[in-house]
């Protein structure tokens, strides 16, 4: 029986990051602007020197996230560097490891980029940022490893959102999020290059990046 089940768990896990290397490489629904979310209280200045670590059970899911956001924001002009360069994929579980990492580049905020599970393609009009839960760097992160690389989390949901924030590195609070509108990994329309595009448009229309 315990062999049966890890199987299963194994066939999960392999099909989810089937799914979603073939949503990073060829296609999903559309990308129209994403719905976003500004820290109240604070004036937007501009990061130029960013982390981006995309949360991934798959390596080359993870890498795919951040290579495509790394080259977005340097053709904006912002240093950025990408998670798989700092730390191996075995390591991604340590979050005093990730912080180690982070303070070691200087960088003045992170970008912490994954897929989020969505059950209709409706778009929630409500605000999806709970600051209890996503407010602060290191424990959103944890809490985002945690559930991303449970075997078949991504079997249970047919629609996909690219959930993206930004944190501020010395005071490892949250001072920018967007959801992309939700995306079926099933379509060809436009490639997520695009979407994350769109993820660094508003954040540089928001006042977080370089003019």
């Amino acid at each position: 029986m315990r062999s049966a089940r890890t199987g299963i768990a194994a066939y999960l896990a392999l099909c989810s990051a089937v799914i979603l290397f073939a949503l990073l490489v060829n296609g999903c629904a559309s990308n129209p602007a994403p719905v976003t979310w500004s820290a109240p209280g604070i004036t937007p200045k501009p990061y130029r020197n960013l982390v981006v670590f995309g949360v991934a059970a798959n390596g080359k899911v993870r890498r795919a996230y951040e290579v495509n956001f790394v080259a977005a924001l340097r053709a904006r002009g912002v240093s950025a560097r990408a998670g798989h360069g700092l730390l191996p994929d075995g390591g991604l579980g340590d979050v005093q490891a990730v912080k180690r990492a982070v303070a070691g580049t200087g960088a003045q905020g992170v970008i912490i980029t994954h897929l989020v599970g969505e059950r209709s393609a409706q778009v929630q009009s409500r605000n999806f940022v709970n600051p209890s839960l996503s407010g602060s760097l290191y424990p959103y992160y944890q809490r985002v490893h945690g559930y991303v690389t449970e075997p078949g989390y991504y079997a249970n949901f047919p629609m996909l959102q690219l959930e993206t924030n930004l944190y501020d590195v010395a005071r490892e609070k949250l001072v920018w999020s967007a959801r992309s509108q939700p995306m079926d990994p099933g379509s060809e329309k436009t490639t997520i290059n695009e979407v994350i595009e769109t993820m660094i448009r508003s954040l540089a229309e928001a006042g977080f990046l370089p003019e």
